[in-house]
């Protein structure tokens, strides 16, 4: 007879938590300074036998993409990546990397409450049809079909983005990514290349310390919670979980390194579908709401899958046709953890997101403490809804530079600067500008990146190295939230990355092209300035 439910979640999160260890450098050593960093980072790129050994540890670990994965999943190529990790002040990486539960928490409270994601959300449904869709499907099953959320499994494995300001030395929020979260399996695999060569660069020259970045692990573990749960609550055993994918994602190798935990530290089985196939091959029982798919070698035997966990699915051309929708529908009916559920992917929406600065009762109203709302607010940057708030639309009008215009999308590639910012907001209705959200710009003080010259090496075959003179960075945090009702499961931080690009590039995504992966190299002070 199965363990009734809870019997193990208490001791779920204890269990699955890896003692992940800190590189420090040698006790003794001085502060690092710009100076220095620059000078090590130039004999880095100057050392050819450095750089052959950053070339094969980099091919060794698979820190890569597959840009025809669907016919030739052995051509990989080199992701753009930093070779020598961004110096970052460890206070302020601290304090954001505590705040990462409360942001959870937030999440959650808002998740399950689909009511109100439904009702602050009507404006933008006017002009976004895609949010409108996935409104649709919230408000068909959670309030009108009765189901209600807060009672359910819930998984968030989420990324909270942010960037620093000259001003202060502040770490100010860009966004919380609650679907699709990217790059936990290869920023894992850049930290130890990072290792690597900051151990071979500045180790006994100045003080620095490499936090432990075993983030595909943890979400691994997350995951792992999630289907013993799962289990337990229903009387089930399954160990089969499903990754909804776009078809012929490039990023696979991240997702694989996940994959590839799941097998190796829980004996979990990952099954790929994209939503077109799911539409196709899914069977949700009408009675007890387990949701099944076939066996891809054998199609004969059906496979239960206890999450469902979307690398896609938040972007219009994720659904080719009718039945994609049909099928997230009949997803979110089922019994199945769903990471994101519809109620927690409309909780990550950027218009949700801009009440916690507009309308700062949101936090306390769901579930955060009025000290956890303050710590939150130090974070914030001005974002606003540009329908109602004119003055803040003048201010953008006459320096469009301070600011960036986003819409409700997911992905990279898609905010507004500039003339095109302007254009959008003098020749949009009133109504059409609901759909987005005016956001001041963050301007981070700029130091020198090494980086890989991704199309040179991938063309020499060898790592070929650039400086990015003025490079800017935006730190990302994941995290890891299980719940089951109001009982947490899993709750911590789970590790980070940076995102590093040139002060003049807009946008910031490593897999649109506009940034290279990098990681942080804690200090005790603020570098930039210094000499």
């Amino acid at each position: 007879m199965p363990s009734p439910p809870n019997a193990h979640i208490a001791s779920v999160a204890g269990s699955l938590r890896g003692s992940g260890v800190a590189v420090h450098s040698v006790p003794g050593s001085p502060p690092l300074t710009r100076a220095v960093y620059e000078k090590s980072l130039r004999s880095l790129a100057s050392n050819e036998g450095a750089l052959r050994d950053c070339g094969a540890m980099i091919s060794s670990l698979g820190i890569s993409v597959l840009p025809e994965s669907k016919t030739r999943p052995l051509n990989s190529q080199v992701l753009p990546l930093a070779l020598l990790p961004k110096p970052f002040p460890k206070k302020e990486f601290e304090e954001v990397w505590e705040l990462s539960s409360v942001v959870d928490k937030l999440i959650d409270g808002l998740t399950t409450h689909p009511e109100w994601l439904v009702d602050q959300l009507q404006g933008v449904t006017e002009a976004d049809d895609f949010t409108r869709r996935l409104v649709d499907i919230c408000r068909e099953v959670y309030i009108d079909g009765g189901r209600d959320h807060s009672k359910d499994i819930r998984m968030y494995l989420l990324r909270q983005d942010y960037l620093p300001t000259t001003v202060g030395n502040r770490l100010l929020q860009v966004e919380v990514n609650t679907v699709a979260a990217a790059f936990a399996g290869i920023v894992s695999r850049v930290s130890c290349l990072h290792r690597m060569t900051t151990l071979a660069a500045l180790d006994g020259v100045a003080q620095f310390t490499l936090p432990d970045n075993k983030v595909v692990n943890a979400f691994a573990d997350a995951i792992a919670a999630a289907n013993l749960v799962y289990n337990e609550t229903y009387c089930r055993d399954t160990h089969d979980v499903c990754m909804v994918v776009e078809d012929g994602e490039d990023n696979e190798c991240d997702q694989r390194f996940l994959e590839a935990a799941l097998l190796v530290n829980h004996n979990i089985a990952v099954h790929r579908r994209t939503l077109k196939q799911l539409a196709q091959q899914v069977c949700v029982d009408g009675k007890t709401k387990v949701a099944k798919i076939p066996n891809i070698i054998d199609p004969s035997r059906m496979v239960e899958i206890s999450v469902f966990y979307y690398r896609a699915g938040y972007g219009p051309a994720h659904y080719v046709d009718e039945s994609c929708w049909d099928v997230r529908k009949r997803l979110e009916e089922s019994v199945a953890v769903k990471c994101p559920s519809i109620p927690e992917q409309l909780a990550g929406t950027k218009k949700v997101q801009q009440l916690w600065y507009s309308n700062p009762s949101v936090m306390t109203r769901f579930g955060l403490t009025e000290e956890e709302a303050e710590r939150m607010r130090e974070h914030f940057a001005v974002q606003v809804d540009p329908s109602v708030a004119k003055e803040t639309v003048a201010a953008a009008l006459k320096d469009p530079t301070a600011w960036v215009l986003k819409p409700q999308r997911e992905g990279g590639g898609h905010n507004m600067y500039g003339d095109e910012l302007v254009d959008t907001l003098t020749t949009s209705s009133n109504d059409e500008l609901k759909q987005f959200v005016l956001m001041e710009r963050m301007l981070p003080a700029p130091l020198p990146c090494l980086a890989i010259d991704t199309p040179a090496s991938r063309e020499a075959s060898r790592v070929v190295p650039k400086i990015i003179s003025e490079g800017v960075s935006e730190l990302g945090i994941y995290s890891a939230l299980v719940m089951k009702g109001n009982h947490t499961v899993m709750d911590k931080p789970c590790g980070h990355m940076l995102r590093t690009k040139d002060v003049s590039v807009m946008e910031g995504g490593v897999h649109a092209g506009y940034a290279v992966m990098d990681t942080a190299l804690l200090t005790e002070d603020d570098i930039t300035d210094s000499h």
